[in-house]
């Protein structure tokens, strides 16, 4: 077909003079018409050379990873002021992430598992020191090094820490169960997100114990402040799950206390058996610390 240089209009190719303003055809070259699937034809302009560019097929874009500073520094200041109000107003629940729970959850298990790490690390390193005492006494070699070798393992930390994550879970599961069935609304993260605000003041005390097994060595006094922190902890950690089921946005309905009750006993079951999980794996250690004394 032909297009006219004038109007740009369209005709057969037998047309020697364009049918819309009569401008001479007879110059012009008729170009076959494109189907479907070729490449489109601007409207109003002839094919030529100068028009077709020659394009990459199988052009490839390498995707670029980039880390969004902003979002993570404006998570992190989110989260920060949410723990900072739990502190000031532990009752006074106020929106955050949605993990601004469970992060909470995990930063207590480390710092209270590091804290265990430790004194279990200064406990075996002042009876390896005994012991090579007491071994040069007897034996009058004073380079003698019985258990020095001995450090805790990785496994240790991750053991450790996951018996206390799934415990902490496991008692807000049943908390939170307990609370659905006497009238309670919340979702399961929201319920997490508000024990956690409860009883944010445990992410201190875990604190102060694993900055406090840094320095100074295993004595009376260190032992006494250990048994203080972790009586607090427990005390902070029940009346969080109590208060996880009493308080309620509805009136009335004095079935929660009995839930309450219900839930505390549980979470006493489960507290039992993570110390005795905490302890089995603390005994493991000193009996592997006693077979390399040999």
């Amino acid at each position: 077909m032909k297009i006219c240089p004038n109007c740009h209009s369209k005709m057969n190719d037998n047309v020697k003079f364009c049918t819309k303003c009569g401008t001479k055809l007879a110059s012009v070259v008729g170009t076959p018409e494109l189907s479907s699937g070729d490449s489109p034809v601007e409207k109003g302009k002839t094919v030529t050379s100068e028009n077709v560019t020659n394009k990459p097929v199988n052009e490839t874009v390498t995707p670029r990873s980039t880390v969004d500073t902003v979002a993570l520094q404006s998570a992190f200041q989110g989260y920060w002021h949410w723990l900072v109000n739990s502190w000031k107003s532990p009752f006074q629940v106020q929106k955050s992430t949605k993990y601004a729970g469970i992060v909470t959850l995990f930063l207590e298990s480390l710092f209270f598992t590091l804290g265990i790490g430790h004194l279990a690390q200064k406990a075996t390193s002042a009876a390896s020191r005994t012991a090579n005492s007491v071994v040069s006494a007897f034996s009058g070699n004073s380079s003698s090094s019985v258990g020095s070798s001995f450090s805790i393992g990785f496994s240790f930390y991750i053991s450790i820490i996951l018996i206390i994550v799934i415990a902490a879970i496991a008692m807000i599961g049943i908390a939170f169960l307990i609370n659905r069935s006497v009238g309670g609304t919340e979702i399961f993260v929201d319920y997490l997100n508000r024990l956690a605000h409860y009883s944010s003041s445990i992410l201190i005390l875990t604190l102060i114990f694993f900055l406090m097994t840094l320095s100074g060595s295993v004595g009376v006094v260190s032992a006494v402040v250990t048994a203080i922190i972790l009586l607090l902890i427990s005390l902070i950690w029940s009346t969080t799950i109590i208060c996880g089921v009493v308080v309620l946005d509805a009136p009335g309905q004095l079935d929660r206390i009995y839930g309450a009750v219900i839930a505390g006993v549980i979470c006493v079951v489960i507290e039992a058996i993570a110390v005795s999980l905490i302890t089995s794996k603390l005994g493991d250690t000193l009996g592997s610390f006693i077979s390399s004394l040999f």
